[in-house]
């Protein structure tokens, strides 16, 4: 049973200081510190499909992905790598406004980017095409030293000599050699990988080897497919990851694909696929897939960057999130597991630090943020209400671990936490701040929903965050109540800092 105190009692405890505190079994409040951080890790305020990150020598992390419309391409920086999708952001390029068919075209289907600093510039190469399907990689170019300030130039299609149907490509310098490997439609034959040499990193030497064809039963659910490759290098050996079946299906999800470092990459004799998947649906998340690879800010860790649903039957739209794992390593083969539960805790990359990682709690229903009354007599005791976000500290929290998947959320305005009034568990009692006595009533599990919204669930009563009468006003007073999954009680996770 968990302890109850009353109000009274707990305050002259937290006066009395840590051994006051200690004779109750109860644990002093912790130093402000974010040593987790939660999935997804893309844009809170909309979907993220096939995100790729890169880390660049300046030390920040560079993030695209498909955005929502498929019209345009969007650039993130982020000074820590689970912030990607809270960094500053410019759209680097739209699609062509003027109807277009043929192979050529850039009109629609915005696909898939990835940015690469290649010979002192950045490229971001992406597929698109036009009215009628037609499907080509593209790369546009920016010679200043940050993507994010200047221009990308317009785009250049890069095509081997078959000039086919093809997305998803990725490019990589491996033993001095630039490469490009791209999911391929000739011939008659389903999506497979196709890799070649690059004189540049716009032209493909000749024509590209198929080193990849869906022929186990889980590559082939929905359709067979083999798409989104990346390269990642481990020692003695070259993976390239791919991406197999329907992305429409549950089942997407990550093979993987192996070669020897010093092979002829372009010789599909020289490649060996593992015959199960290394990612697939699990723990919440469906159709995970078309991922990237990425170093931790100290390089010692590898992190896998996926997109995953957070339903069933959601597809290749727009629920598609970004989210982030370590991958450990067994030998030469890279070791993900099963994705991260979306709103568990997951340990920051390595070198990334611990300075607090502030989040607002967006209410679904009024778009408002949870906030303190900062004008309160006493900060104790403080009502906390939604209010239009206006950046202050009383309406950022930190998402602070006290185990089995509970946080204690804490305000960055004065330090103290949101406990349920007087330890109660009836419906319609008020969530006030208070300073944290690690007691159930301030402690609240994040409970996914089929979107980028939380429920909010309290330990000690099992009911619900929620905003009172479903007020849509500044002011509107947030309190405990029972689940009826309605908006006012879904919150998004918006991160503040990157």
């Amino acid at each position: 049973m968990p302890i109850q105190i009353k109000r009274g009692v707990a305050a002259a405890l937290l006066a009395g200081g840590v051994s006051a505190l200690a004779t109750l079994g109860l644990s002093a409040p912790a130093s402000a510190a974010s040593t987790t951080f939660i999935n997804p890790v893309g844009p809170a305020t909309q979907s993220s499909a096939d995100p790729y990150v890169m880390r660049h020598s300046d030390g920040y992390y560079y993030f695209v992905s498909t955005s929502p419309n498929w019209d345009k391409l969007e650039l993130r920086k982020s000074a820590s790598l689970s912030g990607v999708g809270a960094g500053s952001v410019v759209t680097v390029f739209t699609k062509s406004a003027a109807a277009c068919s043929g192979n050529n075209c850039t009109s629609n289907e915005v696909w898939a980017p990835e940015i690469n600093y290649i010979n002192g510039a950045w490229y971001i190469y992406f597929s698109a095409a036009g009215s009628d399907g037609q499907h080509r990689v593209f790369a546009i170019k920016n010679s200043n030293a940050d993507p994010m300030t200047g221009s990308f130039g317009a785009p250049v299609k890069v095509a081997d000599s078959e000039d086919a149907w093809a997305i998803d490509q990725t490019v990589a310098t491996i033993n001095g050699q630039l490469y490009m490997a791209w999911s391929d439609i000739s011939g008659g034959q389903p999506q497979r990988i196709k890799i070649a040499k690059m004189s540049s990193p716009t032209a493909i030497i000749g024509k590209g080897s198929i080193i990849s064809t869906p022929t186990y039963d889980w590559e082939k659910i929905g359709a067979g497919v083999n798409e989104g490759p990346q390269f990642i290098v481990h020692n003695s050996k070259v993976h390239l990851s791919i991406s197999a079946s329907g992305c429409w299906t549950d089942d997407y999800k990550l093979g993987l694909l192996s070669a020897n470092l010093t092979a002829d990459l372009t010789n599909a004799a020289n490649w060996s696929k593992r015959s199960t998947p290394i990612l697939e649906k699990g723990n919440g998340a469906f159709g995970p897939g078309h991922n990237g690879f990425v170093k931790s800010p100290d390089g010692t860790e590898d992190w896998v960057v996926y997109h995953a649903n957070p339903a069933t039957g959601q597809g290749c739209g727009n629920s598609r999130t970004t989210r982030i794992q370590k991958i450990t390593w067994s030998g030469d083969v890279p070791v993900i597991g099963a994705p991260t539960k979306a709103g568990t805790a997951v340990t920051r990359p390595s070198g990334e630090g611990t300075g607090n990682i502030y989040y607002r709690l967006r209410n679904q229903a009024s778009g408002k943020v949870m906030s303190i009354d900062r004008a309160a007599t006493a900060a104790n005791g403080a009502a906390i209400w939604q209010y239009t976000n206006v950046n202050n500290t009383d309406q950022l929290w930190t998402l602070d671990p006290v185990g089995s998947g509970y946080f204690k959320l804490t305000t960055a305005f004065n330090g103290n936490v949101a406990d349920v009034y007087n330890f109660s568990t009836a419906p319609g009692v008020y969530v006030k701040s208070y300073p944290y006595i690690a007691t159930t009533n301030q402690q609240w599990i994040l409970l996914p929903t089929d979107t980028q919204y939380y429920k909010v669930q309290n330990k000690n009563s099992g009911l619900m965050l929620d905003v009172k009468d479903g007020s849509l006003l500044d002011g509107g007073i947030i309190q405990q109540w029972t689940d009826n999954n309605l908006a006012p009680q879904r919150w998004l996770m918006e991160r503040a800092t990157n």
